[in-house]
């Protein structure tokens, strides 16, 4: 098997264009696959796949990023200005990319429970097949964590489809039932996951990045006390560091210490290239003037944007000037990373307990890295306090890895921070600027019409829409 870490091989082998539009897997063809330990493997590398059609631009990063203050679409015409409308609040239930990302969501998803479901009845060595199965449950907890965020209630889907028309009175389950089954999930792929693996293998999910996404989990639903128990695991473990430099971490030519679980796109046409027609130019998710000015001296400034030919300014972690000659550049998206770990646990210690002398510790590791100075409590002289600094620094730290959203929704600050904004009237030299009243509705995203449509009206829509 080729490295994962170099590149994803494409295995389709289901697709699906609704919610029930399912490929059924029972046909003859089908149903002769998933015999072996090789057909097996393919299979888990067609989960990784479909993960990875999700981190793609105009996927995730609509939802985490541009309907953030990070970022703002500059060319509103492409798609009808379906890319635009995230960015101004003016979703409609037919967007495109709304139905995109849910029906990538749901293919990633019947890609994982084909492996769960098919390799029981394979011969396989009991340590790998172990393996696979928490790989398998490792990124389909993945998909379905991005799915609670991004729409709350989702249908929670636990086995192979293999007749579409099963799930066509599926209804959306609750919010709290899929996260514990997500954390249940988890629990198992920690169990079943080595540390690390040979270089062959590097770019497999790990029991770190169980942890680390265990960690993000309970800061989501603020149980702090899980929160520190499984940042430690990560950092106790050893096998993680801050980089020296902050631009190693999402540099494909280094080796970083740094990251816990990520996805790579390898240039080049015939593999999995990440094509851009203008590298230096991405309209869909420019950094907002307001993200440029909240850097102040901040030397991450640089490291995370750099300026066009036009006056806006685009993402160095997603695009380079490494442009091959088919023009595609090799890009590594960061999911989980030790900074994170370390700033979550900060987060967790400063609920619990203020003032924690461990969160302050936590938060000044990081900004060193970045040669800040130390912050001290004289600075921060309230829980509140610490809480606005460190939002502040995981903005600084994090922006463009499609976390900024998710964080200001999950602290309650959405509302507050994007309606005394109103970015519609602050972006310079930009044609999507309309102004917006934020409303409580728009913390969550509207389920796609076209999977109301094909479930004949059992999927319910979420209030505003």
């Amino acid at each position: 098997m080729k490295n994962i870490q170099l590149y994803i091989a494409l295995f389709l082998f289901s697709s699906c264009s609704s919610f029930i539009d399912v490929t059924p897997l029972s046909d003859n063809s089908v149903e002769n696959f998933y015999k072996t330990e090789q057909e097996i493997d393919q299979a888990v590398v067609a989960v990784y796949d479909g993960v990875q059609t999700l981190v793609r631009p105009a996927y995730l990063d609509l939802f985490g990023e541009i309907t953030s203050d990070n970022s703002y679409n500059f060319a509103t015409t492409p798609n009808g200005g379906a890319n635009a409308n995230f960015d101004n609040f003016n979703l409609a239930t037919n967007n495109t990319y709304l139905n995109r990302f849910w029906t990538a969501s749901y293919a990633a998803v019947q890609r994982a429970n084909i492996v769960l479901s098919r390799m029981e009845g394979v011969t396989i060595p009991e340590e790998k097949k172990n393996q696979r199965k928490g790989e398998a449950l490792f990124l389909r907890s993945l998909v379905y964590f991005y799915l609670v965020q991004i729409w709350g209630d989702v249908p929670l889907i636990l086995d192979e489809t293999k007749n579409p028309i099963s799930h066509i009175e599926k209804v959306r389950d609750k919010k709290a039932e899929i996260l514990t089954q997500i954390i249940a999930d988890l629990k198992i792929a920690e169990a079943l996951l080595p540390l690390s693996y040979a270089a062959a293998d590097q770019g497999r999910a790990t029991k770190g990045a169980t942890q680390a996404l265990l960690a993000r989990i309970y800061l989501h639903t603020k149980e702090y006390t899980n929160v520190v128990e499984y940042a430690d695991k990560v950092i106790h473990s050893n096998l993680y560091q801050l980089d020296t430099d902050y631009e190693t971490f999402f540099d494909t030519r280094k080796v970083s210490q740094e990251n816990i679980f990520v996805i790579n796109f390898k240039s080049g046409t015939n593999s999995e290239g990440y094509p851009f027609s203008n590298v230096n130019h991405d309209y869909d998710n420019t950094a907002s003037y307001d993200l440029m000015n909240y850097y102040k001296n901040d030397p991450r400034l640089n490291f995370n944007v750099a300026p066009t030919a036009i006056n806006t300014f685009y993402s160095k972690k997603i695009h380079n000037t490494l442009v091959n000659n088919d023009n595609t550049i090799n890009v590594r998206i960061i999911i989980l990373r030790y900074a994170d770990v370390l700033l979550m646990k900060a987060e967790a210690l400063n609920n619990l307990s203020y003032p924690a002398t461990d969160a302050l510790q936590l938060m000044n590791t990081v900004r060193k890295r970045s040669g800040l100075n130390e912050l001290m409590f004289t600075d921060l002289a309230s829980k509140e306090q610490f809480q606005d600094k460190l939002m502040d620094e995981r903005r600084i730290e994090f922006a463009f890895e499609n976390l900024r959203w998710f964080d200001l929704v999950r602290t309650g600050m959405a509302t507050q921070v994007m309606s005394v904004k109103n970015f519609g009237g602050q972006r310079e030299n930009s044609a999507s600027g309309l102004p917006y009243t934020f409303k409580d509705s728009f913390l969550l995203f509207p389920v796609p019409q076209a999977q109301i449509d094909a479930s004949a009206g059992r999927l319910s829509q979420n209030l505003g829409y």
